[in-house]
């Protein structure tokens, strides 16, 4: 600020330009070196938070059907084997529904 009223009157520009070329330098550096996610990596961590959310509920959904006497025992571990061995839940209801089309071809052969 003494060199403005030192007569320097080009001494305005370094503030221009660290602003507008020395900020968004050093913002770019401290996203490289410290790591900042990406927002891709951003949204694959949120999906499989929900992924995850969504097993978990499907798991509870398992016992207390389990536990209502709804299912029975091997019937409850036959479940949760096939919720554990894929992804999502969609993943386990097209799994299920692969397993019933294939138990109705082998009705259809035996008959």
């Amino acid at each position: 600020m003494t060199a403005l009223f030192l007569g320097y009157s080009w001494f305005w520009m370094v503030f221009v330009l660290g602003f507008a070329v020395a900020l968004p330098i050093v913002a770019i550096l401290s996203e490289s070196l410290f790591g900042r996610e990406s927002e891709s990596e951003w949204r694959e961590d949120e999906s499989k938070s929900e992924q995850v959310d969504e097993q978990q509920d499907a798991l509870d959904t398992l016992r207390e059907r389990y536990a209502r006497g709804e299912i029975d025992e091997t019937e409850f571990e036959r479940r949760v084997d096939l919720l554990l061995e894929n992804e999502t839940v969609a993943d386990v209801k097209a799994r299920r529904g692969r397993e019933q089309k294939r138990e109705t071809e082998r009705e259809r052969e035996r008959n």
